[in-house]
């Protein structure tokens, strides 16, 4: 459109064409680029790109394809996970399903987790079975099956995942449920450190660095976590399981739990929040970006 808007307008414009654009384009690049803009009111660089995002928005689109499938299925990573520091890092499986119908939802114990296998966000956590509502409950999980997570970002690496449904034992390690520890792993070496835990029902975060010192948000982000966290006793030996898991890649945040002073792998995530919403600490875009170095 060769006409000039206001601002105003042209975010409306450019909301409803990102819209249109991931319904309907197959250019993968091309709806980035819109859903970039929308989120951050600035124009993605893919050409010559220097900040993190566009750095992870490049990988995205020409280096971490199809073939990297088997590091974020939920289920499959864990031989990867097996064979690099081995089988005690990972959660206990009660089972895993194609499909809904399979689950006997009556034999599983009080307390479990569901993932699915084949994208972010397909979660259900449940801490008192007797009051789930069964029927509500296989709904969710029937829409998790049928869902592609490649379509809301346009990650390639997710689009041939086997859509399944893993059940795992239930973990917590605090009042709240769980204090999520996200190594930000650059060519094999753990940088950054995102803190997620909930904070009056609402789940906040922050970022620490490795000298366990908390980093200010540059912006009045309401979901920036407000207090500190400890030091986990065994974060020495979660920087060596992500520098581990992560040796092999440009970069992967490698997300870790600490359990009773039991170090507990999660999940890799190659693209964290779709590659599309700037850190809302403003020197570790450019700061992070430095550290990822792209292929020739």
């Amino acid at each position: 459109m060769e006409f000039k808007l206001n601002n105003f307008l042209r975010r409306k414009y450019n909301q409803t064409r990102a819209i249109l654009l991931n319904k309907y384009s197959n250019d993968d690049a091309e709806v980035t680029k819109a859903k970039y803009f929308c989120k951050n009111k600035k124009i993605l660089n893919l050409d010559d790109p220097k900040e993190f995002m566009e750095k992870i928005q490049w990988l995205k689109l020409h280096h971490y394809k199809e073939e990297y499938g088997k590091y974020v299925d939920k289920f499959a990573v864990r031989s990867f996970v097996e064979s690099k520091v081995g089988g005690q890092y990972l959660n206990e499986v009660i089972g895993i399903y194609d499909n809904v119908e399979q689950i006997d939802f009556e034999s599983l114990p009080k307390q479990y987790a569901i993932r699915g296998t084949h994208g972010s966000g397909y979660n259900v956590v449940v801490k008192n079975a007797s009051s789930i509502n069964h029927i509500d409950q296989k709904n969710k999980l029937k829409s998790f099956l049928k869902s592609n997570y490649y379509n809301k970002y346009r990650e390639t690496i997710y689009r041939d995942v086997k859509p399944r449904l893993l059940i795992e034992k239930y973990i917590s390690n605090c009042e709240d449920g769980l204090v999520d520890y996200k190594f930000y792993c650059f060519h094999g070496q753990p940088k950054y450190i995102l803190v997620k835990k909930a904070e009056h029902g609402k789940e906040k975060k922050c970022f620490y660095d490795l000298n366990w010192k908390k980093i200010v948000s540059s912006e009045d982000d309401a979901n920036w976590l407000k207090s500190e966290i400890e030091k986990p006793a065994n974060f020495n030996e979660m920087l060596k399981v992500a520098s581990k898991l992560s040796d092999q890649f440009i970069f992967v945040r490698v997300d870790l739990y600490s359990i009773e002073d039991r170090v507990l792998f999660g999940e890799l995530t190659f693209f964290p929040t779709g590659g599309h919403k700037r850190l809302p600490v403003d020197y570790l875009n450019l700061e992070m970006g430095n550290l990822i170095k792209l292929p020739v």
